[in-house]
């Protein structure tokens, strides 16, 4: 379809980005770089991807190839929302976790999916072009695409850094047959800048940034991980209930932008900081009421809890000790084994060996399941040796 004398194909593409609340719109070539695609393939063989079976070799083929996400695709088109927002304040009195600020508010996936899908839409019906979009899940990597329209750069905590907005943007692609003129990549880096390999409390980031080891990484760990924390890094996850911001909110890029799309804006404390007690007393279906449209439903039930266990243990006070003594007795293994850990070292925190000890041992008596009953004698075996501040109440730090 014609476009009218004032208006470009390309200036009316932007228009419908705009309409639906995208004010980051940028277009690059609908090709990836052949150092994406080593990239990529190198994390893969270097078991940096850790268990995300689903992105085999021939899944990265495809994420790295936008032409077989769309035939014929001419143009990637990169959209974005931001996310920052402010950091919830606490008080005292109530142990509370910490969600990643993305999943405080809606599912971004959900917020892109019902956008995106209108403007591909309109690229048919209106210039009978090929269009097809996604958000993160789908076959492409839109991080390298979003550097190479220019959206930014990628910073050495592998985020995609925005002027303005530093990584604080959530990304949407749409792959079109469409000939748009490409914005120019930033000719931009982090430079001598490392603070955000340095705040990474687990050492996930390369000692020269630029590679995750997902292995490594809080935000695998708590949400896509289905079975247990590795022991080591437990101590180290602080607070974190649902993904982490460590790498992000040291980064100096767009650090005073607080920006968020209200989709994104948590209507409430409990949504960016639940009391961490609640959780643990959660169900299938009490999960499942609580989460429904929030991107925490990727980290099931069990793993929540899970998750909650560890905080606790890293957080809690001496009065969270009956909630996790409680979690001992959970149907979940997977639960169980956590609240073990976390019962043994709030107990070494605050001075309180004797009942946890008690504790423990009761359930070890009792315990049918061989990797609990590993925790638990591990948890008894530790009770009074970490050097922790025993007695002193201070919660271990982010940075363990």
């Amino acid at each position: 379809m014609a476009t009218t004398a004032t208006v470009t194909v390309d200036e009316r593409v932007r228009a419908l980005c705009r309409v639906e609340g995208f004010e980051i719109v940028r277009f690059a070539p609908a090709t990836l770089t052949q150092a994406a695609r080593d990239a990529a393939q190198a994390a893969l063989d270097e078991g940096r991807l850790a268990d995300m079976a689903w992105m085999t070799g021939e899944w990265l083929d495809r994420a790295t190839d936008p032409q077989r996400f769309l035939a014929d695709a001419r143009t990637a088109i990169l959209v974005a929302l931001p996310y920052h927002g402010d950091e919830a304040q606490t008080g005292p009195g109530v142990s509370r976790g910490r969600i990643a600020r993305y999943a405080r508010g809606r599912d971004y996936h959900r917020v892109f999916e019902t956008k995106l899908r209108r403007i591909a839409r309109t690229l048919r019906e209106e210039f009978g072009a090929g269009a097809r979009a996604t958000v993160d899940y789908g076959p492409l990597l839109e991080r390298p695409l979003a550097a190479a329209a220019g959206m930014g750069w990628l910073g050495k905590s592998t985020m995609l850094l925005v002027p303005g907005f530093g990584p604080w943007v959530l990304l949407g692609a749409i792959a079109t047959t469409l000939e748009l003129a490409p914005d120019r990549p930033l000719a931009k880096s982090c430079g001598s800048c490392t603070r955000c390999v340095v705040a990474c409390p687990t050492g996930a980031l390369g000692a020269d940034g630029s590679v995750l080891d997902a292995r490594l990484c809080i935000s695998y760990h708590t949400i896509e991980n289905r079975g247990p924390i590795p022991r080591e890094l437990r101590a180290k996850f602080g607070d974190w209930v649902f993904g982490c911001d460590e790498c992000l909110d040291s980064c100096p890029v767009g650090a005073a932008n607080h920006d968020a799309y209200a989709d994104f804006v948590p209507p409430d404390l409990e949504h960016a900081r639940p009391a961490l007690a609640g959780l643990l007393t959660l169900d299938e279906a009490a999960f499942r009421a609580r989460f429904k449209g929030r991107a925490i439903m990727r980290a099931r039930r069990d793993g929540l809890v899970r998750n909650a266990c560890i905080a606790l243990g890293n957080v809690g006070g001496p009065d969270d000790l009956a909630a996790l003594i409680s979690a001992l007795n959970d149907a979940s293994p997977l639960v169980r084994g956590h609240a073990a850990w976390a019962v043994s070292a709030l107990a070494n925190r605050h001075g309180l060996q004797p009942a946890a000890r008690a504790a423990l041992e009761r359930c070890l008596e009792r315990e049918q399941d061989s990797a609990v009953r590993e925790e638990l004698t591990l948890a008894i075996t530790e009770l009074g040796t970490r050097d922790s501040g025993l007695g002193s109440g201070a919660p271990h730090g982010n940075s363990g």
